[in-house]
């Protein structure tokens, strides 16, 4: 692979010496940008930031948000002594071209009316090659995402990739977790940092399941634990996981919806479960073909620290199909596949592939659940488990599966002959 980019990237040195343009002063108010956010990073500098509609209008002229595309603007700065090429497939795996925006503001009776369009487009775009202590700004166009917007920006140096990431807030439903202070969560006596058999041990001994708001009642399992800051969420949102929105009126009624008209709904809200005493600090979920069909993972920080990591305990399941009900207000309740540690099992492989996993490993903690004798969860759905908790300690990148290592805990049953 590294190859590869050393061939893409000495390509991409001639097309960038010979195609870099100078970096000219925006012709918009800057300050409709709103907040730009900013990373170093071997020398070279990125900025960032996604103007809400009405500023995007305001600077291309065109109610680009109204068509779909979200433009995200970004400013790079290479202090190096050799080009970069900006490669917004990064940001986007299916961002637009500047002139397919242009062709969604194209009235089809009058064939000139997208070339004012097509000018602005072309004219804000951010360029792809950056010279040697250069500079580059302008929009990439991506889709809309509301909430928080996860970016990356990846670039080619000298055959060398280079990356930059960022979460920023924009204009929407807010998602799960995102008004919450996670420093704040745990006062600095109650925050405990462990070596590797103190892991061991603590996870184990941490409650096998989720419980409803008065702890009256045992739920889902809690089959997961990653350990891993909060950037450890591009792992998942580099496999199509979306952080779930918050449960209100409007989330609620889209769900319903989506359950009628057999739709997805990437970012629908997961009901509430509990532990130590709160309901989960994230959700996150993997859309299928309906709403019907989701994998999702709840999410609690733990008081737990591991070589300066935060340490998530969770709760992963399958849903296989929505119910309307009128046990609660929100209207729907899901469904959950019984064989909770498939569910387990697929997210160790999905992460694997996201090449952010640097150990994995099972721990013990929540207690066999046999075909012969299930438990059920709040909502009488039965499950079955061998009883273990994936431990997954995310931090590289581009780690192949094979350079992976395992933790020596707890080893998955061998299935009889």
């Amino acid at each position: 692979m590294r190859g590869l980019l050393a061939v893409v990237g000495a390509a991409l040195f001639w097309v960038g010496t010979m195609a870099a343009p100078a970096l000219a002063a925006p012709d918009f108010d800057p300050a409709l940008l709103g907040t730009l956010h900013q990373q170093v990073q071997d020398g070279v500098t990125v900025r960032t930031a996604v103007p809400d509609a009405k500023q995007i209008e305001a600077i291309f002229g065109f109610r680009v948000i109204e068509k779909g595309v979200q433009p995200v603007y970004v400013e790079i700065e290479n202090g190096g002594d050799e080009p970069l090429w900006y490669m917004p497939i990064t940001t986007d795996e299916t961002y637009f071209a500047p002139l397919e925006v242009a062709w969604r503001f194209r009235d089809p009776i009058d064939p000139k009316s997208g070339t004012e369009a097509a000018a602005a487009m072309t004219r804000l775009a951010v360029p792809l090659s950056v010279p040697a202590h250069g500079s580059v700004s302008g929009f990439v166009f991506t889709h809309l995402e509301t909430g928080l917007k996860f970016l990356t920006f990846g670039m080619l140096k000298g055959g060398d990739e280079i990356g930059f990431r960022f979460i920023v807030p924009v204009t929407g439903p807010a998602y799960l977790g995102e008004r919450l202070d996670f420093s704040a969560m745990y006062k600095p006596g109650e925050i405990r940092d462990v070596d590797l058999p103190g892991l061991r041990a603590a996870i184990a001994a941490m409650p096998c399941c989720t419980t409803n708001k008065d702890g009256s009642k045992k739920g889902d399992p809690l089959n997961v634990v990653v350990v891993g800051d909060l950037a450890a969420l591009f792992a998942f949102v580099d496999r199509g996981w979306r952080m779930t929105e918050m449960l209100d009126l409007h989330s609620a009624v889209d769900t319903a919806k989506s359950f009628v008209l057999g739709t997805t709904y990437d970012t629908s809200p997961v009901s509430p479960l509990y532990l130590f005493g709160r309901p989960q600090d994230l959700a996150l979920q993997k859309a299928r073909s309906t709403i019907d069909e989701r994998n999702h993972v709840r999410f609690w920080l733990t008081p737990l620290r591991f070589q300066g990591k935060d340490v998530w305990i969770g709760q992963i399941s399958r849903d296989i199909g929505v119910e309307l009900t009128r046990h609660s207000w929100y209207l729907t309740t899901h469904r959950i596949s019984p064989s909770v540690d498939f569910d387990r099992d697929y997210l160790l492989q999905d992460l694997l592939l996201s090449g952010a996993v640097e150990h994995f490993g099972y721990a013990a903690g929540v207690g066999v659940s046999p075909p012969a004798d299930p438990r059920t969860n709040l909502t009488d759905d039965p499950y079955i488990t061998d009883g273990l908790r994936l431990v997954l300690m995310i931090g590289g990148e581009d780690d192949p599966i094979g350079d992976v290592d395992e933790l020596e805990w707890e080893k998955l049953p061998v299935p009889a002959p």
